[in-house]
């Protein structure tokens, strides 16, 4: 990964949405935003869970972990993120990781379908000598796979034993093809250190 570069810290949240949020996702989100932008989130995305229809997810961009961080201590935070506990049906599962390469995150995001992946690695396994280089191979082999438009990859904040990766699709069959044939012999490998979760979502932006 480049150590160069700040990566992006997004928040990826998934929950159970309340009533007042399924009648306007988008205005519930448009409060929070309007107060999140001046401290660094560059960009908000909601949708739904593909596979169970019920379960909402929020993608909020921030533009790096330190943005973030700053907005938490001010006195506005609390009552900027009251939207977001009544747009909750019970706690969320919200997960921030540091994830590289922009461009090709912000790709994933506006796909056809996104991708979520969440990697936690066994125990007597090492994330980052054993399994960042697979997903360093892993992401390079994607750049050549038909209908993958993008993959970001790095580590969870909160959990220092899981990585987490985003990757843009044209259709979930496109990845399905993927990972049995031109990726399947580093998947394997993957799949060997570490427990794999995965999560889909058609995503929507909303604009700031």
């Amino acid at each position: 990964m480049p150590g160069s570069v700040v990566p992006m810290a997004p928040e990826i949240i998934w929950f159970n949405p309340s009533n007042e949020y399924l009648a306007d996702p988008d205005r519930m989100l448009g409060s929070i935003n309007k107060t999140t932008a001046a401290y660094g989130m560059t960009a908000a995305y909601y949708g739904f869970h593909t596979k169970e229809q019920r379960t909402g997810v929020w993608v909020l961009a921030w533009q790096t972990l330190a943005h973030h961080q700053h907005f938490m201590g001010e006195e506005i935070y609390a009552e900027a993120m009251l939207p977001v506990m009544e747009a909750m049906v019970g706690a969320g599962h919200m997960t921030q990781a540091l994830l590289h390469h922009r461009h090709d995150l912000m790709r994933a995001l506006s796909s056809p379908v996104t991708q979520f992946i969440y990697i936690t690695v066994r125990p007597r396994h090492d994330r980052g000598y054993e399994l960042v280089p697979l997903i360093e191979k892993v992401r390079k082999e994607l750049k050549t796979v038909p209908g993958c438009f993008g993959s970001s990859w790095g580590p969870s904040v909160e959990q220092d034993d899981v990585q987490v990766g985003v990757i843009g699709w044209r259709c979930i069959q496109d990845c399905s093809n993927a990972v049995k044939g031109q990726i399947s012999s580093t998947v394997k490998l993957i799949h060997e250190l570490g427990h794999v979760e995965l999560k889909w979502a058609t995503l929507n932006r909303h604009e700031l």
